[in-house]
């Protein structure tokens, strides 16, 4: 591991010589690739790029390991470094690539990793990858507006539009319309579209976000936390964003892949303020979930007794058993069971196999 780090450290170092050197006539003549030959080149297929949006450190193995268990891919998909967060993808068949490019957003340790397409005409991308895609909920829009014209202007106010549904979602006491879009990566979350008729007066309708990387409840940008947003001293009443701005998991699109997010949502410090509002998927419309989609705790099955591993592991017999008493012979090296108390007619002792 150290040698591979030390190797592509030094990959790092010479691409910044390189800048600095004062090369001859001779170096810089080269060769020369004319428009014809440079248009009948073979195409390079599947090949994208992609970012961590991170501020912080991490193993560049962990992340490999990580995405391609996430893509499972069908065929090889290489993976290697360009530079320092920065890596070069390629898949091997339509399928993997469709999966890699449209399915994410792909998730490393709460952080996104963004992809975008790559030609190979140049050692590394023009452009950095700096989008997220995501699910978009927009909740509450009158059933006056609700053409696709509209629905892609109301999107495209938070991110690059790639598709709308113009079918209404049913949620709780709520409903809402899902867009599919490419979030900017260094731009705050938008948390409410607002809507103006001529001749009426302005709505907003909130949105909300389906399975969203970490993101600031100060500054509202994706990629850090409020604790390491400039000194991370903030007052509650500073944090104008937070985890209330996630959508419920029981609300997501269908070919989202799920993870345990109510407990990240619920942390929010801003989450108590929305949790009256059934329309936003908050606390009142997850408490109406049917039970087989909650925890024990959330559909009340736990009922507040003892410990969640207290009695993990027991036996059928113990009820029938509470009577029996142990004690020892006189050496005091072996016991036994009184079992004068317990009906054994009640136990069912299943037979071993033949």
């Amino acid at each position: 591991m150290e040698a591979e780090g030390s190797k592509k450290a030094r990959v790092y170092e010479v691409d910044e010589l390189l800048k600095n050197l004062k090369l001859s006539e001779a170096e810089r003549e080269g060769v020369f690739l004319a428009k014809e030959d440079r248009e009948s080149l073979p195409e390079v297929k599947w090949m994208a790029v992609g970012r961590l949006l991170t501020v912080r450190g991490f193993s560049e193995q962990s992340l490999e390991k990580t995405l391609r268990a996430a893509w499972n891919p069908a065929r090889e998909v290489s993976f290697r470094s360009i530079e320092q967060n920065l890596f070069q993808v390629q898949a091997h068949c339509v399928g993997d690539w469709n999966r890699i490019m449209e399915d994410g957003p792909w998730l490393f340790r709460e952080c996104a990793f963004m992809v975008e397409k790559f030609y190979g005409a140049t050692p590394t991308p023009s452009v950095l990858p700096n989008r997220v895609q995501a699910w978009i909920q927009i909740h509450r829009i009158p059933p006056m507006y609700r053409t696709e014209a509209i629905l892609k202007q109301l999107a495209a106010r938070v991110g690059e539009v790639d598709r709308v549904e113009a079918k209404v979602v049913s949620f709780g006491n709520g409903y809402f319309h899902r867009a599919r879009v490419k979030l900017t990566a260094d731009k705050p979350l938008p948390r409410v579209v607002t809507f103006t008729p001529e001749g009426c007066e302005s709505m907003m309708f909130v949105v909300m976000y389906e399975k969203l990387p970490k993101f600031c409840n100060f500054c509202g940008k994706m990629g850090h936390e409020h604790m390491e947003c400039g000194t991370g001293e903030y007052a509650g009443t500073d944090l104008q964003f937070g985890n209330w701005m996630l959508a419920s998991e029981a609300s997501w699109h269908p070919s989202t892949p799920r993870v345990h997010w109510e407990k990240r949502r619920q942390e929010s410090p801003s989450y108590e303020l929305w949790t009256g509002w059934e329309g936003l998927g908050g606390k009142s419309s997850f408490e109406k979930m049917p039970p087989w989609k909650r925890n024990s705790g959330e559909a009340g099955l736990d009922n507040g007794k003892g410990n969640a591993l207290e009695d993990s592991a027991t036996s059928p017999l113990k009820p029938l058993l509470e009577g029996v008493e142990k004690s020892a012979d006189k050496t005091g090296a072996q016991r036994h069971l009184n079992l004068n108390d317990v009906d054994l007619a009640l136990v069912a002792i299943p037979l071993p196999p033949p």
